[in-house]
C-alpha cells in the first residue's frame, strides 16, 4: 500500500472496497445484481449531515446515485461524474480481490472507472471538511449503464440540474481531456432471394450483394476518412464488426447483415455521418442490384470543449500545482462526458488514472501511485473552482 503521511491514502481503502463489490452491467451477464452493491455503499458512506443523498431510480434494480454537497453557491455547480458499473470478469482470476504487485492495483473495474469514482469520493469527503473554503456547490453523480447504452447518464441529464462544469472519470493517464471521438452504430441488411442450391440462378444471394456493401466501405469510405482529423483525436474511423447471413448451406441466401461502428470526430455529428454514408454507399451500390437497408443502433457525439473554459483553465492549474500534466489532450474512445457537453451544454473535461489499454482486459489494473494523483487532483479542483 501507498503510505500517506503516517497512514496509507484513504483513497486506497475506498477502491478496495469497490473492488470487492461485483457491479457487472447485467447486458454482458444476466445473472448479475447490477449496481445495486456500489449503490448502497455510496449511500451508507455519505449518510451524514454534510451531504444529500439521493437514489435515482433508473432500471428495475438499478439507481443512479446523486450525492450533494452544498456550499451556498447553487449558481455555481461543479459534478463530478462516473460510472459504477464493469464489464464481465472474463477469465480474470481474482476480479473481485484488490491485489498489489508493482505498483499497481489489479481487480475488476480498478481502471475503468472505479479509480476514479473512489478519488471523487475522497474529494467530496475531504471538501466538507471545511466547506465555507469553497466557491461552488459539488455533486457527485454515480451513474449506471456506461459500459452498455449510456441510460444513468440520460436519465440524470434528465433532470436538469443546473451545472457550470463536470470532470468524468475515465482512464486518461493523468492526461486532462478535452476533445474525444464519438460513434454512429448501425445495421446493414442485404435483401436477396431464397433458392434451392442445385439452381441458384433463380435465387439472389444476399450474401454476393453485402460484397459490394463491403468493398465500398474498404475501397472508398476508409480511404476517405484518413483525411478527415483533428489535431486531437486524429482521424475517423470505420470498422465492421459482425456478419451473418444465410440458413442452410443448401439455400440460396435470402439476408445477410452486418454492424458497422463509425467513429466520429468534433465537428461531426452522428446523425449527419449515417446520412452522408447511406447516400454514398446506395449511388454505388444499386447499381450492382444490390437492395439493402441501414438501421442505426446508437448514436454518440463526440466531445469537444472549449480549451479556454474556465473548468480547463481550473484542471490546468490544478496539474501544474501538483506537479502532473497539464496539457490538453484527445482521446479515441468514447464517455459520458460527450453528452453533457452536446445536449446540456456543460463545459466537461475527462480526467483518470490509467489507461484504456488495461481497461476490460483479463488483468485490469491501474498504477496505485495514479489513483492517489488523480484523487488530489479531484480535490485542488473542487477547492479552485
Amino acid at each position: 500500500m501507498q503510505i500517506f503521511g503516517d497512514r496509507a491514502h484513504p483513497v486506497l481503502e475506498i477502491l478496495e472496497d469497490l473492488i470487492r463489490i461485483p457491479s457487472v452491467n447485467p447486458h454482458y451477464d444476466g445473472s448479475s445484481a447490477g449496481e445495486i452493491g456500489i449503490a448502497d455503499y455510496l449511500e451508507h458512506r455519505f449518510n451524514n449531515s454534510a451531504f444529500s443523498v439521493t437514489r435515482q431510480p433508473v432500471l428495475p434494480r438499478r439507481d443512479n446515485v446523486i450525492v450533494e454537497l452544498k456550499t451556498g453557491h447553487p449558481d455555481r455547480v461543479l459534478l463530478f461524474e462516473a460510472h459504477m458499473d464493469t464489464v464481465s470478469f472474463g477469465s480474470m482470476l481474482e476480479p473481485l480481490t484488490p491485489l498489489y504487485r508493482e505498483g499497481k492495483l489489479f481487480g475488476r473495474g480498478s481502471c475503468d472507472t472505479k479509480s476514479t469514482l473512489a478519488g471523487m469520493i475522497y474529494a467530496m469527503e475531504q471538501c466538507a471538511l471545511q466547506p465555507e473554503l469553497l466557491n461552488a456547490d459539488l455533486i457527485l453523480c454515480a451513474s449506471v449503464d456506461e459500459e452498455h447504452a449510456y441510460r444513468g447518464l440520460t436519465a440524470f441529464m434528465e433532470l436538469n440540474i443546473p451545472i457550470a462544469a463536470a470532470v468524468v472519470g475515465e482512464p486518461t493517464e493523468l492526461s486532462i481531456v478535452v476533445e474525444h471521438k464519438g460513434c454512429t452504430r448501425f445495421l446493414i441488411r442485404t435483401h436477396g432471394k431464397a433458392a434451392h442450391s442445385s439452381v441458384p440462378s433463380e435465387g439472389d444471394s444476399a450474401i454476393y450483394q453485402m460484397v459490394h456493401v463491403l468493398r465500398h466501405i474498404k475501397e472508398k469510405i476508409e480511404p476517405q476518412l484518413i483525411e478527415s482529423r483533428t489535431q486531437l483525436c486524429g482521424a475517423a474511423t470505420i470498422a465492421v464488426g459482425t456478419i451473418s447471413g444465410g440458413e442452410e448451406i443448401n439455400i440460396i441466401p435470402e439476408a445477410c447483415e452486418i454492424k458497422v461502428d463509425r467513429r466520429i470526430i468534433p465537428g461531426e455529428t452522428p446523425q449527419q455521418v449515417l446520412m452522408d454514408f447511406e447516400s454514398s454507399l446506395r449511388n454505388d451500390v444499386e447499381r450492382y442490384g444490390v437492395k439493402l437497408t441501414i438501421d442505426p443502433l446508437l448514436y454518440d457525439p463526440a466531445l469537444h470543449t472549449h480549451h479556454d473554459a474556465e473548468v480547463v483553465k481550473c484542471a490546468q492549474k490544478a496539474a501544474r500545482a501538483l506537479g502532473l500534466k497539464s496539457e490538453l489532450c484527445g482521446v479515441p474512445y468514447g464517455s459520458n462526458a460527450s453528452k453533457l457537453q452536446q445536449y446540456k451544454g456543460i463545459p466537461t473535461i475527462v480526467y483518470g488514472p490509467g489507461s484504456i489499454a488495461q481497461a476490460h482486459s483479463r488483468e485490469e489494473w491501474v498504477p496505485v501511485d495514479g489513483v492517489i494523483q488523480a484523487a488530489e487532483f479531484y480535490l485542488r479542483l473542487a477547492q479552485t473552482f
